[in-house]
């Protein structure tokens, strides 16, 4: 049986919750920062262009962990949380797999994307819902400026692939690291990327519009070495990896991922741990085929 869903998505807001992670995400007012000296800056862009070509020949498509995800909303009179975990797939640059499972070890929840279109199954109801990344109904939780064809590098702590400039370096006043401002080809929107020079890591990435307001707000920590050589206590920070062996571990990816709404009264923060090493994906693998019991509903 299919049907048609057009307008809420009461059913949707836990099944949305990963693929549109950033859905409540305004960044905070006012970046701290304060000028950078013109050798800095000449030195701090070469380094992040050095950065971004060693990513991109270095380190691997693919991503496969188990992930803790802790929603927690600040209301007047309560506060609303909620957990869930499960398994996490992703491939450049816009594959998603995600399967929630209960404390019995029991799929109950499963969601795959191409970047382009959307599968979700939500087992113990015996529902499906499938549609367009581009749909209205989609649109509405997702916010200006959000590409989910390049949702891997969002979680990975990277900017997606593509030519991009360099209008301005600051220094931030809290860490020892360097706000970019930066625009990439082909956007409406310019990235301010909090990243450190000496780890060559991103540290947070706020993205706003051409007026300057904030979409979204995303702080990356605890990044882990290597797949399968992380700390076992999930999200917790891994041993410190002195400086001198950046160049030799460049694809470290956070450990934590925390999204804040402006007040604060929102976050949403997603745990990585337990990754598989050197895995290898194709786009068959975020294929999803429904079950001929489930009842369909089409997202427009």
């Amino acid at each position: 049986m299919r049907r048609v869903l057009r307008h809420g998505l009461p059913k949707l807001i836990i099944p949305f919750l990963f693929s549109l992670i950033f859905i409540q995400a305004c960044a905070r007012p006012v970046l701290q920062t304060y000028p950078a000296g013109e050798k800095e800056i000449e030195t701090v862009s070469e380094t992040f262009m050095r950065y971004r070509e060693i990513r991109q020949d270095v380190c691997g498509c693919c991503l496969d962990a188990e992930v803790d995800i802790a929603l927690s909303v600040s209301g007047w009179f309560r506060d609303h949380t909620g957990k869930l975990s499960g398994y996490l797939q992703a491939m450049k640059p816009g594959y998603i797999r995600f399967v929630a499972i209960n404390p019995l070890g029991q799929p109950w929840y499963i969601l795959a994307t191409d970047g382009e279109m959307f599968k979700s199954l939500n087992v113990f109801e015996e529902k499906a819902y499938l549609g367009s990344v581009r749909s209205e109904t989609y649109n509405k939780f997702a916010p200006a400026g959000f590409e989910p064809e390049y949702s891997y590098y969002w979680l990975i702590g990277r900017l997606k692939q593509g030519d991009m400039r360099i209008k301005a370096v600051m220094r931030d006043r809290a860490q020892d690291a360097f706000w970019l401002q930066i625009n990439q080809a082909d956007a409406d929107t310019e990235s301010m990327v909090l990243f450190d020079p000496e780890e060559l890591l991103i540290l947070r990435h706020v993205l706003r519009d051409k007026r300057g307001r904030h979409l979204a707000d995303i702080v990356y920590e605890d990044y882990l070495p290597p797949y399968g050589r992380e700390s076992k206590e999930p999200g917790s920070a891994p041993a410190a990896i002195p400086v001198s062996a950046t160049a030799e571990e460049p694809c470290r990816v956070p450990g934590r991922i925390t999204v804040s709404s402006q007040a604060g009264s929102e976050k949403i923060e997603l745990k990585l741990h337990s990754f598989i090493d050197d895995v290898h994906f194709s786009p068959e693998d975020f294929s999803l085929d429904i079950p001929d019991n489930f009842e369909q509903l089409l997202v427009r």
